[in-house]
């Protein structure tokens, strides 16, 4: 018996609990539709009844709408969730996507329902739902759908990953979804795989598959299978425990074309035992392509997917025997490698999904092309390789639940021992069935209109206003913020960061708008009677911030110091006995500190948008007598750098110094130095060149590791062409082999 598989049924387990969630969502995001004026006649006028938010209620398809006239509209289904009560409905838990939206509608308006009781009797003239943009369900009923509607086209498991039954396709769906499902084969055939033989198999494979991001998937099947043969000894074989696990990666490139690769680890467990010894493992790298027509012509609802890989498989060690035609096709040995190729169409219809798939698989490496029979007599491999034609159907019309059923036809009729054989037909049923896991959540809006018979009165011409909501910064448009007018329910923008709002009755109004990340916005306007007010609303980011602990201490106490910080902009602090915070906007910083009777140093320092890092400073005590003197356009040094003979080598002694230079950059606030290299005249001129800036670049990067901004330095280096004295004595050469230091920008 091969292994059974505890870690599937773990992973079902957990997976079966996301179900128990409230809210759903969707890859087919469709704007929000402006609500339209229903057609009422003069003598008995409608108004509009101010759209309500609802929660979807647990029912597995949705209601379709009342013949009864009804001021509340019906509840949006609950995906993946069995009937319940009203009462169980109602103490189902909000996701906070949803919670957060209807807050926000009610603290715009001031009250949680604003329709009267007495508006429940009175008939409704029009009614519209729509869902709230990027809370549509994922996997959508397609019963009533039309031709041209995306979500016909839904992403399900095949036998394993994404894909039809047995061939992975490039097409992925929303991130953070869990998919899981099985697939049951039937196959009973006589004179097969050989003459006088009566085969009868049978299999499932359960698979989950989940997708981290919207370019990958990663995946794992378990497979089991039992099959009865009178050529086959025993005649009942049965095969438990093939794991198959993989990843997917894949991107469209273009519109409609979709392209990337798919890689699974396949493992073997003997057979009658689960040792580790007999254990066999494969391995299949597959190139995938799809391709949407629809993205040229949504009337023609065809996708073509295609894969070519190839299979490495080492099933062939779990037997030690010699096994007939029939054994080796109850074990599925193979004893040699494959390559493999697969195309398949699927025509996305309103209800079902046709498709249509073709999958080869040549043994590679089979000697002089030629496979023995099981008579004994030989046949070209390309005549025993596995070749099917699948035909199916996958039933759409249930949300989220996705049926898949057909058959496959095998084209070949030739066994070749080492291959296992092709069947005849081949018929199979399954199922896949989508999880949200983090339960984003459904938000469905309904508007209702109902007439009301209205005294005879003057009426009050009201007006509207619509406008745009910009991003401050980038002028890009905001979608999804609320906007509310007092008097009247809020309206929410569209992609494009448009918005409409009901009608005003006032002459003056006030705009206001709100939306996670940004600062609230508001515009005065003035109305006029019967016409709508343009509005441009502009919202400013909110700006992140974070914090750093900054301390600054010589052998471990406090030192009284001044912090600075420089970047996108400027902060700083004060110590004197310890530490203290200092908030500042995310980002990166040029850290120094600055105190009186220590070195000052400098480093660049990075925090992210809600951090708290520490930012401690161990100050080393100034000398009493300083060697390096600012003199406004020069760092002046009292003491030559010292390097190794013929070298670019900074030797120790000198570090001290170029500390003390580095505290004159940073006290003096420099924003810009060259570090000059000169050389005395002895030896080649072009050797004592390249030597000057070899020296130059060197001590730049050692005031670069002391916390200097690179973009502060410059290196150059001048060879002996710039002396300061006559080359003609030891002391006159050793003034001109010097490094100097040249303020360019303060």
């Amino acid at each position: 018996m091969r292994r059974t598989s505890l870690l599937f049924g773990l992973l079902l387990a957990s997976l079966s609990l996301a179900q128990t969630g409230d809210e759903w969502s969707s890859p087919f995001s469709q704007p929000a539709a402006t609500p339209a004026k229903p057609a009422t006649s003069p003598a008995t006028p409608a108004e509009p009844e101010p759209p309500k938010k609802t929660t979807p209620a647990p029912a597995a398809t949705p209601s379709p709408p009342s013949a009864t006239p009804s001021a509340t509209p019906a509840p949006a289904p609950k995906p993946g969730s069995s009937r319940l009560s009203d009462d169980d409905a109602a103490m189902q838990p909000k996701a906070d996507a949803k919670a957060r939206v209807e807050d926000r509608m009610k603290a715009a308006t001031g009250k949680a329902d604003p329709k009267s009781d007495k508006d429940e009797g009175l008939p409704v003239v029009s009614k519209k739902e729509s869902f709230l943009a990027g809370t549509e369900p994922h996997s959508p009923s397609t019963w009533i759908t039309s031709l041209d509607t995306p979500g016909n086209a839904r992403v399900t498991l095949g036998q394993v990953t994404i894909g039809t039954p047995y061939l992975p396709s490039a097409r992925l769906g929303p991130k953070g979804l869990v998919r899981v499902g099985f697939l049951g084969e039937y196959l009973n055939q006589v004179d097969f795989p050989v003459r006088n033989a009566q085969n009868i198999r049978s299999g499932i494979t359960f698979a989950a598959s989940f997708q981290p991001f919207s370019w990958g998937e990663v995946y794992v099947g378990y497979a089991a299978a039992a099959n009865t043969n009178n050529r086959t000894s025993p005649n009942l074989i049965q095969a438990l425990g093939d794991l198959t696990l993989g990843v997917k990666a894949s991107n469209e490139w273009v519109k409609g074309l979709h392209a990337g690769v798919d890689v699974r680890l396949l493992t073997f467990s003997g057979v009658g035992n689960q040792s580790i010894d007999r254990f066999a493992v494969g391995f299949r790298p597959t190139v995938l392509v799809a391709y949407d027509v629809r993205s040229l012509s949504p009337k023609v609802p065809v996708i073509a997917n295609m894969g070519i890989g190839f299979t490495l498989d080492s099933t062939v060690n779990l037997v030690t025997q010699r096994l007939n035609a029939s054994e080796e096709f109850a074990l599925g040995i193979n004893r040699y490698h494959r390559f493999n190729f697969g195309v398949s169409v699927e025509v996305p219809l309103p209800i079902v999904t046709p498709y249509l798939e073709y999958n080869l698989a040549a043994p590679l490496g089979v000697p002089s092309g030629l496979l023995t029979g099981p008579d004994g007599a030989t046949v070209p491999v390309g005549a025993a390789m596995p070749q099917t034609l699948g035909l199916g159907l996958k039933v759409t019309a249930v949300k989220d639940l996705t049926v898949v059923t057909g058959v496959n036809l095998g084209l070949t009729r030739n066994v070749g021992l080492g291959v296992p054989a092709t069947p005849p037909w081949n018929f199979f049923v399954g199922a896949s069935f989508a999880i949200d896991p983090f339960q984003r959540g459904e938000t469905k809006t309904v508007e209702i209109v109902r007439e009301r018979k209205v005294e005879k009165k003057v009426e009050v011409a009201k007006a509207r206003v619509e406008g745009t909501v910009l991003n401050a910064a980038t002028k890009a448009p905001v979608a999804g913020a609320i906007v509310s007018v007092p008097g009247v329910l809020p309206a929410a923008t569209d992609e494009k960061g448009r918005f409409t709002t009901l009608e005003i009755a006032d002459a003056k109004t006030k705009v206001n708008v709100t939306r996670d990340g940004f600062k609230p916005g508001s515009q005065d306007v003035t109305l006029e009677a019967g016409k709508t007010a343009k509005v441009e609303i502009a919202l400013e980011e909110e700006i992140k911030k974070g914090t750093f602990e900054v301390a600054a201490t010589s052998k471990g106490k406090p030192v009284k110091a001044t912090v600075t910080l420089r970047g996108e902009s400027e902060a700083g602090v004060e110590l004197t006995d310890g530490p203290k915070d200092l908030e500042v906007t995310a980002g990166t910083f040029s850290a120094s500190v600055t105190a009186e009777g220590y070195l000052s140093q400098t480093r660049e320092v990075q925090i992210p948008a809600g951090g708290r890092m520490p930012l401690a400073f161990e100050l080393a005590p100034a000398p009493k007598k300083m060697l390096v003197i600012f003199k406004g356009d020069k760092i002046e040094i009292l003491q030559q750098v010292h390097f190794a003979t013929g070298k670019a080598t900074i030797l120790p002694d000198s570090f001290p110094l170029l500390q003390q230079v580095v505290d004159a950059i940073v006290r003096n606030n420099v924003k810009r130095v060259s570090v000059e290299g000169h050389t005395d005249n002895k030896g080649i001129k072009t050797a004592n060149q390249t030597l000057s800036e070899d020296r130059a670049r060197s001590v730049r990067d050692y005031l670069i590791s002391q916390g200097v901004e690179a973009k502060r330095l410059e290196a150059v280096g001048y060879g002996d062409t710039k002396p300061i004295a006559p080359n003609l004595t030891a002391r006159g050469r050793e003034l001109n082999r010097r490094v100097e230091f040249i303020v360019l920008e303060k």
